[in-house]
C-alpha cells in the first residue's frame, strides 16, 4: 500500500496541478519538475532491487517486480521526464501557450501523458496477466489523445488507425491470456491462476496445446503494439502526425512494454520447457522484422516515417533479443534505442517547427542553418543505427555474437546484410539534410536551449557506449 502511494501520489498531485495553475507556461515548467520528481520516488522504491540488496520486491500477490522489470521502469521515467522537460520549449515554439482553446488542449495533452506514464510504469510491476493486459490496454487509450493533439483530418486519421490496429491486437493478445489461464486449469493449478508465480511453478503441468495457442496469441497481439512486421503499418502514419515529445515517448517507452509482454510469456514458455517455440517463432519473427525495416527503409520521404521505421527496425533487434532467450541483451537493446531514439524525435521536432516541413527533400543544409542541431543530428543517427563508439553497437555486437555461439548462420547473414543496409539509408537521408543549400526558415529557434536534452541523450548513449565496448574484445 505505502509502494501504490508512492507510485500514485506525483501524478495525482500532478494533474491537479496542470488545471489549476492559470498560465500554461508555468504549468508545463512545473510539470516537468513533477515527472523528475516522479522518477525519483520510482528509484527509491526500486533501490533495493535495482543494487542487488533484493532479487525481487514482493508488494502483494498482483505487484511484484523483478531486476530486469524495475530497469525497464526506471526507463520509463527517464524517457517520459526527458520528453516533457524538452516539450516546455517545443510547444512555446509552436505557440500553444496562448489563448484559452490552446491552454485547454495543452493541459489535455500534459493531463494525458501523466495517466499514460502511470500505465506504463504498472506494466512492468503486474504479476498477474490480467492486470499486465489491462495496463497495456490503458497505455493504448491514454497515448490515443496524444496523437491527436493537433486535431487535423491527418492527425485523427492517425489516431483512428492507431486505435484500431493496436485494438484489434490487444484483443488478440487477451485470446492469448485467456488461453494461458485454460492451459493451467487442467491439472496444473486448481480452478486456473493468471499469476505468473504459481503458473512458473506448475510450468511443466501446463497443457502445451492452450500454452502454444496462448503464446502465439499473446506474440501476435502484444507484437502489433510493438511494430513487428507485418503488424506495423500504424507507427509510420502515427509517428508523423504526433507532436514531437508523445512522439518520442511512444518509441522511447511503449515499445518497451509491449514487448516486456512478450517477454514475461515467453519466459512462462521457457519454463514449462518448450524453448524451442519461443526460440522458432519470435527469433524468426525479429530476423524478418529487421530486414523488412531496413529495406522499407530505403525510400523514405518525410523525416519523422524515416524514423517510426528506425525504431520498428529495433524492435525486430529485441524480439531476436527475446526469441534467443537473452533479457540483459534485451534491455540493453531497450536501453540505447530509446535514448537515441528519444533524442531524435525531440531535435526532429524542433527541425519540423523551424524549416515548416517534414519532407525530407525540403529539409536542406542544416549544417549552416544551425550546427548544433547538425552535429546532434550526425550523432544520433550514428547511435541509433548501432555505429561505434555509440551504446548500440555494443547491444548489436552482443546479439550477433549470440547468434553466432548458436550457429545459426542464416539469421547471422540476414542480419548483417540488414543492418548494414538499414545504415546506409539512415546516414544517406541523414546526410542529405544536414548538407546542402539551405531553405527559408519559418521560424528561429533558440539553438542552444532547444538542443539540451537531445544532446545530453546523444551523449548518455556515447558514455554507454564508451564504457561498454572495451569489454566486448577481452
Amino acid at each position: 500500500m505505502t509502494a501504490a502511494i508512492q507510485l500514485l501520489a506525483v501524478p495525482l498531485i500532478l494533474v491537479v496541478t496542470i488545471w489549476t495553475i492559470r498560465k500554461t507556461r508555468t504549468m508545463t515548467v512545473l510539470a516537468a519538475s513533477f515527472f523528475w520528481i516522479q522518477s525519483a520516488l520510482v528509484a527509491s522504491v526500486l533501490y533495493p532491487v535495482l543494487c542487488g540488496q533484493e532479487s525481487r520486491l514482493v508488494f502483494s500477490a498482483d505487484f511484484s517486480i523483478d531486476r530486469l522489470a524495475a530497469l525497464f521502469a526506471m526507463l520509463t521515467q527517464i524517457v517520459v521526464a526527458s520528453s516533457m522537460t524538452h516539450a516546455h520549449l517545443y510547444f512555446l515554439c509552436d505557440g500553444a501557450h496562448g489563448g484559452t482553446e490552446s491552454g485547454v488542449q495543452l493541459r489535455m495533452f500534459y493531463t494525458c501523458a501523466t495517466l499514460f506514464l502511470v500505465s506504463m510504469t504498472f506494466v512492468f510491476f503486474c504479476e498477474n496477466l490480467g492486470l499486465l493486459w489491462i495496463s497495456v490496454e490503458a497505455s493504448t487509450l491514454c497515448a490515443a489523445p496524444l496523437v491527436y493533439y493537433r486535431r487535423t483530418k491527418h492527425a485523427i486519421e492517425a489516431a483512428w488507425k492507431y486505435l484500431m490496429i493496436c485494438s484489434v491486437g490487444i484483443a488478440f493478445a487477451l485470446f492469448g491470456t485467456m488461453f494461458i489461464f485454460a492451459s493451467s486449469q487442467y491439472g496444473a493449478v486448481v480452478d486456473g491462476s493468471l499469476l505468473l508465480n504459481e503458473l512458473h511453478v506448475h510450468a511443466s503441468e501446463l497443457q502445451y496445446p492452450l500454452l502454444r495457442l496462448g503464446f502465439l496469441f499473446c506474440l501476435l497481439g502484444y507484437g502489433t503494439k510493438a511494430g513487428i512486421f507485418p503488424l506495423h503499418s500504424w507507427m509510420p502514419d502515427t509517428y508523423s502526425e504526433t507532436p514531437a515529445p508523445a512522439c518520442a515517448m511512444l518509441s522511447g517507452s511503449l515499445l518497451n512494454c509491449a514487448l516486456f509482454a512478450v517477454w514475461r510469456i515467453s519466459e512462462l514458455v521457457v519454463a514449462s520447457g518448450h524453448i524451442l517455440l519461443v526460440h522458432c517463432t519470435a527469433t524468426y519473427a525479429g530476423v524478418l522484422t529487421v530486414l523488412m525495416a531496413s529495406v522499407l527503409l530505403i525510400r523514405q520521404h518525410g523525416i519523422k516515417r524515416l524514423f517510426a521505421y528506425s525504431s520498428i527496425e529495433n524492435v525486430g533487434l529485441m524480439v531476436t533479443a527475446i526469441g534467443l532467450g537473452s533479457g540483459p541483451l534485451f534491455f540493453l537493446l531497450s536501453l540505447n534505442h530509446s535514448i537515441a531514439k528519444v533524442a531524435l524525435f525531440l531535435l526532429t521536432g524542433n527541425i519540423i517547427q523551424s524549416s515548416g516541413t517534414k519532407s525530407l527533400k525540403d529539409i536542406r543544409g542544416l549544417l549552416v542553418v544551425n550546427p548544433y542541431w547538425a552535429a546532434i543530428l550526425a550523432a544520433g543517427a550514428f547511435a541509433v543505427t548501432g555505429a561505434p563508439p555509440f551504446g548500440a553497437f555494443a547491444a548489436e555486437w552482443q546479439l550477433l555474437a549470440l547468434v553466432t555461439r548458436l550457429q545459426l548462420w542464416p539469421l547471422l547473414t540476414v542480419l548483417l546484410i540488414a543492418l548494414t543496409l538499414s545504415f546506409l539509408s539512415v546516414t544517406m537521408h541523414l546526410g542529405n539534410v544536414i548538407c546542402g543549400t539551405p531553405r527559408p526558415q519559418a521560424v528561429v529557434l533558440p539553438a542552444v536551449a532547444s538542443s539540451v536534452i537531445p544532446a545530453a541523450l546523444v551523449l548518455l548513449t556515447l558514455l554507454l557506449g564508451t564504457t561498454a565496448l572495451p569489454n566486448l574484445f577481452l
